[in-house]
């Protein structure tokens, strides 16, 4: 008896359940809503799940780890060598860049449209920073790209590849519009993780990344570069105090460096020999925070780069530092190293960036120095006496320390190689072809940029077509329009 009247009630209740839906369709989503819940995401929620989103792909085990870090020549592979020999597979970067922090980005946007009442200036022109960045590093890395047309929702679901140098040229105007904005700003910044809700600091990050930009097409179009820089050059990063960079943090499960070793040591890469032997032969400080000594037999030892034999207990070769693989390692966006060698080079090149090369070349390795933990003035000065600025070597001598202050930032280093194509300061050879060979018949000493997306290809057929064949090619051999040496 218990049972039928439970059955009768449970039929009465399915029967008013199919009255509702029946008779009340109409009203459905609206019963269903909670009215105190927001339908809508907040910009700074927008604003810090981007910065969060954009550094974990930048420094993404395989993103940064096995492409960056690898076509900088500081690591290789050692539980598996493809990507040292130019086999990649980078569908979920871009693809990533443009569905996560891209597309928040442009939710904040989308946002303030739909409610004129509470626009920020501020917001706005920090949302579009982080886009100047984050496309900054699409376009150098496979060169036309989507940009007027992307981020356009299901407006636009094949969007035109627009030409890597019109895309710098956008990224340029943006910038300096959103100095302005920031300069004269009336509203507050919220959720910015990466700066402290400081317009103060974004003017700087702002003119930082013009002088990255700027400098990376200065090959090409001189006069234009030198305009950008020397306008940037007072407004940007001053000091390692001011280096830029998602704060990571290992007590936080959630919130640590993409590739750590919290939880189990790592063993699939060695630090190259390439890098190892040239930090050996100059004595250089960083050598045990670069790299940590093999453990069988204490000596610092390199792989070299691109050599066909698999080990995952790494015995005999020396592992990235413990700085390299904390859980607290920042996910950089710019540093003042960096900072300081553009403007050695923009000196050397005849550029007003008050000083000279010399001066902000020292202050470049200075720097960098600091950045990962030398602070000893006295062995700092040392080094720099053994590795004197030159201006007859001008590109050897910054794009080696230039490259050594980007480590753990493999895709800049990479692209640092690109447009300088550098040796060592005494001009001998410093980076070396896959020591098994190239797996792409296209490639044999380093790749010029990454083939689009297999995705892409598909989706946006003729759009990518169409950039390829502009390009010369869907190739890892084409180069970049800035990349001229």
């Amino acid at each position: 008896m218990k049972n039928y009247k439970s059955m009768k009630n449970l039929s009465s209740i399915l029967i008013l359940a199919a009255a509702i839906l029946l008779g009340g369709c109409d009203k459905f989503e609206e019963i269903n809503t909670d009215p105190a819940r927001s339908s809508t995401t907040l910009p700074e929620y927008l604003l810090a799940n981007a910065q969060k989103a954009a550094s974990d792909l930048v420094y993404a085990n395989y993103y940064n780890a096995r492409i960056g870090m690898e076509l900088a020549q500081y690591w290789t592979g050692t539980d598996k060598t493809s990507e040292a020999r130019f086999l990649f597979s980078n569908d979920a970067f871009w693809n990533g860049l443009y569905a996560g922090p891209l597309a928040d980005l442009q939710e904040i946007s989308n946002y303030y449209a739909d409610n004129p009442t509470e626009t920020s200036d501020a917001m706005l022109a920090v949302s579009e920073v982080m886009k100047a960045w984050i496309f900054h590093i699409l376009t150098d890395v496979y060169g036309d790209i989507p940009y007027s047309e992307a981020l356009n929702g299901g407006e636009i679901t094949q969007p035109v590849f627009d030409t890597g140098e019109s895309v710098y040229t956008a990224l340029l105007s943006s910038l300096e519009n959103q100095i302005s904005t920031l300069q004269g700003a009336t509203t507050a910044i919220r959720g910015d993780i990466m700066a402290g809700n400081d317009p103060a600091r974004w003017i700087q990050i702002a003119n930082s990344l013009r002088l990255r930009i700027a400098l990376r097409m200065a090959d090409v179009k001189p006069s234009e570069a030198q305009s950008v820089i020397e306008s940037a050059s007072a407004g940007a990063i001053s000091s390692g105090d001011e280096d830029v960079f998602f704060p990571y943090n290992e007590a936080a499960e959630t919130n640590r460096f993409p590739y750590n070793d919290v939880d189990r040591p790592l063993v699939e890469f060695a630090v190259t020999s390439t890098l190892i032997d040239f930090l050996k032969e100059t004595d250089d400080p960083r050598l045990p925070i670069y790299a940590r000594p093999d453990e069988t037999n204490g000596e610092f030892v390199g792989k070299p780069f691109g050599k066909e034999e698999n080990d995952p207990t790494i015995i005999g070769l020396s592992a990235p530092g413990v700085a390299a693989y904390s859980g607290s390692a920042p996910g950089y966006l710019m540093t003042f190293s960096e900072v300081a060698f553009i403007k050695a080079e923009a000196a050397e090149r005849g550029m007003n960036v008050g000083g000279s090369a010399e001066e902000w070349y020292n202050i470049g390795v200075t720097a960098a120095m600091q950045q990962w933990g030398v602070t000893d003035s006295a062995g700092i000065s040392t080094y720099l006496a053994s590795m004197p600025y030159s201006a007859g070597e001008w590109k050897d001598v910054i794009g080696t320390q230039k490259w050594l202050a980007l480590y753990l930032q493999g895709m800049q280093g990479w692209l640092e190689r690109l447009r300088l194509d550098f040796n060592k300061p005494n001009g001998e050879e410093l980076f070396i072809a896959p020591l098994s060979g190239s797996l792409d018949p296209e490639v044999t000493f380093l790749p010029t940029r990454l083939n689009y997306p297999s995705s892409t290809r598909v989706n946006n057929e003729a759009n990518s077509d169409a950039a390829a064949a502009r390009i010369g090619g869907d190739s890892q051999g084409t180069k970049n329009w800035w990349d001229v040496n």
